[in-house]
């Protein structure tokens, strides 16, 4: 009787050794896979956005990721920039029609940090601003650093200016000439994205005497044709 104990007692130990074994041999092969995986697996590569044209003396660049709509636009502003004359008022329109193609042109974005017009922003507006449009419009927007972002996001299809007018805007108790510009905005999908916009443009060194070169700066921005200044 005790020797048929010994036999079972000898037997539970035998399962439980090969049951454990099992174990480890099963956590080494998952850790292995998972190691190959990580030192000899395909290696993500981050995508790039270089820099393909600017516009030196006013500081705009054009990108590789930008849309095809506003790579055309730019190249309307360069014309208008390289003029032997600027037209100020033809200048403002451009930029703020621009503002808002890249803007509201998610699609072309890195993520919901990568802020679309910032480039035409005032620059003691630029951090302000870029926090509100992450809070806001750019709120719910994946990450695509490797590319293989599956969100459908806005494309700016088309800009319609509306009006540009001479207009006078505040700014630190100062009222500072500036042209408002409004416009409706039209997509390559409706995916219920912001369809009016009205935009104050105004030089970046206001505090300086105007002269004919003077670069313009995009100060405000409403979602609306009846905005409130």
């Amino acid at each position: 009787m005790a020797r048929k104990i010994k036999t079972e007692k000898a037997k539970k130990k035998t399962f439980v050794k090969v049951v454990v074994i099992l174990l480890v041999l099963v956590l080494l092969g998952v850790g292995g896979f998972f190691g190959y995986k990580h030192f000899f697996g395909e290696k993500k590569t981050a995508q790039e956005n270089k820099v393909v044209d600017e516009i030196k003396e006013f500081e705009y660049t054009l990108r590789e990721r930008d849309s095809k709509y506003f790579k055309s636009e730019y190249a309307e502003l360069k014309k208008i920039l390289t003029a032997k004359e600027i037209d100020r008022k033809a200048y403002a329109t451009q930029l703020a029609k621009m503002f808002i193609i890249d803007l509201y042109t998610m699609n072309t974005k890195v993520n919901k940090y990568d802020i679309g017009g910032i480039q035409f922003v005032y620059p003691e507006k630029k951090e302000m601003h870029s926090q509100k449009v992450i809070d806001t419009i750019y709120q719910t927007m994946l990450d695509d650093t490797y590319g293989d972002r599956k969100q459908e996001l806005p494309e700016v299809k088309e800009v319609k200016v509306i009006s540009t007018e001479e207009t006078k805007f505040k700014y630190n108790k100062q009222e500072l000439d500036a042209y408002l510009v409004k416009m409706e905005i039209s997509y390559v999908k409706d995916l219920k994205y912001d369809t009016q916009a009205s935009v104050i443009v105004i030089r970046e060194n206001f505090d300086k005497e105007a002269t004919d070169n003077d670069k313009l700066c995009v100060a405000d921005f409403q979602p609306t044709l009846n905005p409130k200044y």
